[in-house]
């Protein structure tokens, strides 16, 4: 997979028009996030350092996966809620931060919130557990054909925000019973719902 996505930035890159190659692939990913993130994310599995293999891998998604993906994605444009009963293996933190990056890329303005009990669930600078570690990893490990101009996470990914410098979109987090209460989001994660303390507030 890395010689196959190595072999493609070679092709956009030695193009006569490399601007174009992109902009048509950045309007073949904007309707589709699950391609997107197939053909050029990436992800971390700690578990793999004991074995020999490589911690961060390409997170090309099998079939489920990407039906979830897909199933995010129609539940967000039709303006509708969806509850995801989840097993460990599957990944769907990594789909979810997958998505919200997606959307962070392709959709100028747009506002991603991510919840959970505790806030260093959410963000934890330097934690590969927390949610906000995955998304600046997911950003950082993209090509910088598909990073905004200027990107420096250091300037524009604080603790508990990830800003896009050329589109002014966001990704924002929350915690415990202070989730909701912000600016009104795009879409909305809450992760780990059954186990907040104070669920209805």
């Amino acid at each position: 997979v890395f010689v196959d996505r190595m072999d493609r930035l070679e092709r956009i890159r030695s193009h006569a028009d490399p601007r174009s190659v992109i902009d048509g692939l950045k309007e073949h990913y904007k309707t589709r996030p699950a391609d997107f993130i197939s053909d050029w994310g990436m992800t971390a599995d700690p578990r793999n350092a004991d074995r020999g293999l490589p911690v961060t891998v390409p997170f090309v998604l099998f079939p489920r996966q990407r039906e979830f993906v897909e199933w995010l994605y129609e539940r967000w444009k039709a303006r509708e809620d969806g509850l995801v009963e989840k097993s460990r293996d599957m990944g769907v933190t990594w789909l979810c931060v997958g998505f919200a990056a997606w959307m962070w890329i392709f959709y100028g303005e747009s506002v991603v919130g991510f919840g959970s009990r505790k806030e260093e669930c959410v963000d934890k600078l330097g934690d590969p557990k927390s949610i906000f570690w995955k998304v600046r990893q997911f950003i950082e490990l993209l090509p910088p054909e598909f990073q905004p101009a200027g990107w420096d996470a250091k300037k524009y990914a604080p603790f508990m925000r990830v800003i896009n410098p050329e589109t002014a979109a966001a990704i924002v987090g929350e915690a415990g019973t202070n989730i909701g209460r912000g600016n009104r989001t795009s879409i909305y994660f809450k992760d780990e719902s059954a186990f907040y303390e104070q669920p209805d507030s």
